[in-house]
């Protein structure tokens, strides 16, 4: 055999018997917020600025005992955020009733709130702007006297890489768009632009203000003075049942005239995206968080209980409908369909951020109340999966944990596999698996609403292994 011929077939075997290394995405790291905040932060929204420097909202839109704050991630190797400006610490609770959007404009950071009823009875918002992300530089808009627009909720935010903010509204269950351009013809600087229409989005009418628009996204380099670029909408269902939530795609409009630089600039309308397997169906849970990459794929997070996963999607905008394909996801081994043992453990993604390259991710979790760092390149691992050399039981993820966690465990051949909770009586409180499972790694929940707190175990058996950990419930 000629050497050429040799090594082809040597390449050709090691393609056959271990898959190719592939570029794709990799979970890196969890980043916590400080060990003097675990008590009260609420991950929720989020954005990465063109610095590359990630800002999170700890908002009360899920926790009433929450503090609503700001924090950043000082430099790219940092694994603990810091706090940036905590609104309830500082008794600023009357502006900021409660964060809702967070976004960029080049490197400054803006943050739209609720302001208190006490107030505003009415309901009203106000936004925050920091020039380059520092508090000695803040100012607010949407105060006595209220700024045009500023009068009604505004909630989740984008802005354009115009400096245009798009708004999801209460009022309207629609958009508006602010002007943080300074094009002195415009409109007043942050105000807000008169739309040529209100159109609303597609689930119709909100009941009691809940199921509203909770994010927007925009397309980083997108041209908006075209009206076939979309900007897009997240929305949840007021109830799990009704699945009127989703997301919404927004085009046909600009974001304000410009040849002439007047006000009159939307004839946005929306179209509900749909896709075949009913991902983007969203229930009541909150705030389903969604950005626009460099290449313009729509990442979703997932944050309920039967999804548990960040997806981006490609969406195809027609006359009359508009379609969405998966086409890449964050490795997740919370998901609650086919999780990934070496993804991150996330049981509540909130949002997603990239970096202006797209090559690294940030998901805040609301549950596990932390950041997950993810990474493109070659991972190293092998296209076709791994069988596991050996039996094992993993430390649930995480512990202590209120009120559910993740037991991970490993079995190297096809096996009939029980895996049971019990309490420190060694009574059975639950079974987890009881049945046969094919050899992989495998990914269980355990949900410990009702039950006290307390030390609790939880034991696997197969016919030739069997083992058993301690974890802590701590509500």
């Amino acid at each position: 055999m000629k050497p050429r011929h040799a090594i082809l077939t040597i390449l050709l075997f090691l393609y056959a018997t271990s898959g190719i290394m592939k570029a794709q995405w990799v979970y890196k790291t969890k980043i916590k917020f400080p060990a003097t905040d675990t008590s009260f932060v609420q991950p929720f929204l989020c954005t990465v600025d063109d610095n590359n420097k990630l800002y999170v909202i700890s908002s009360r839109s899920t926790n009433l005992n929450a503090h609503d704050a700001i924090y950043y991630l000082k430099n790219a190797k940092d694994t603990t955020m810091t706090r940036m400006v905590d609104y309830t610490a500082s008794g600023d609770t009357v502006n900021v009733k409660m964060l809702v959007g967070i976004t960029h404009i080049k490197n400054d950071i803006l943050v739209s709130a609720k302001i208190n009823n006490l107030i505003a009875p009415g309901g009203q918002s106000c936004a925050y702007y920091y020039t380059n992300g520092d508090t000695a530089q803040t100012v607010k808009y949407g105060y006595s006297p209220y700024l045009a627009g500023w009068g009604t909720f505004v909630l989740g935010i984008a802005a354009t890489k115009d400096s245009i903010l798009f708004a999801g509204t209460d009022y309207t269950k629609g958009i508006r768009a602010y002007n943080f351009s300074k094009q002195s013809k415009l409109s007043q600087y942050a105000a807000y632009i008169s739309p040529d229409n209100q159109n609303a989005e597609p689930g119709g009418p909100s009941n009691a203000g809940f199921d509203v628009i909770r994010d927007c996204a925009v397309i980083p380099n997108g041209d908006y003075f075209d009206p076939k670029t979309p900007f897009y909408t997240s929305r949840n269902s007021k109830v799990s049942g009704e699945l009127n939530g989703g997301i919404a795609v927004w085009t046909g409009g600009t974001q304000y005239n410009k040849e002439t630089t007047t006000s009159n600039n939307q004839n946005y309308s929306a179209l509900r995206v749909t896709d075949n397997d009913d991902f983007l169906k969203f229930n009541s849970s909150i705030p389903y968080g969604i950005t626009c990459d460099n290449k313009g794929i729509l990442w979703v997070a997932g944050i309920d209980s039967s999804r548990r996963w960040v997806k981006g999607f490609k969406v195809e905008v027609g006359l009359v409908s508009a379609t969405a394909t998966p086409v890449d996801e964050l490795p997740s081994s919370g998901k609650f369909i086919d999780p990934d043992p070496s993804g991150a453990p996330m049981t509540g993604p909130c949002d997603v951020a990239f970096t202006s390259d797209g090559k690294t991710a940030f998901v805040t979790d609301s549950w596990q109340r932390c950041v997950y760092k993810f990474e493109y390149g070659t991972s190293g691992v092998s296209d076709t999966k791994q069988v596991p050399s050996e039996f094992s039981l993993e430390q649930n993820y995480p512990n202590p944990f209120n009120p559910s966690t993740v037991i991970n465990y490993s079995i190297p051949k096809e096996a009939n596999v029980s895996l049971i909770i019990s309490n420190a009586l060694g009574q059975k409180i639950a079974t987890l698996v009881n049945g046969c499972v094919p050899a992989g790694k495998h990914s269980v929940e355990f949900n410990a609403a009702g039950l006290a707190n307390g030390i609790y175990f939880y034991t696997i058996k197969t016919e030739s292994f069997t083992k058993t950990n301690k974890m802590l419930l701590i509500k």
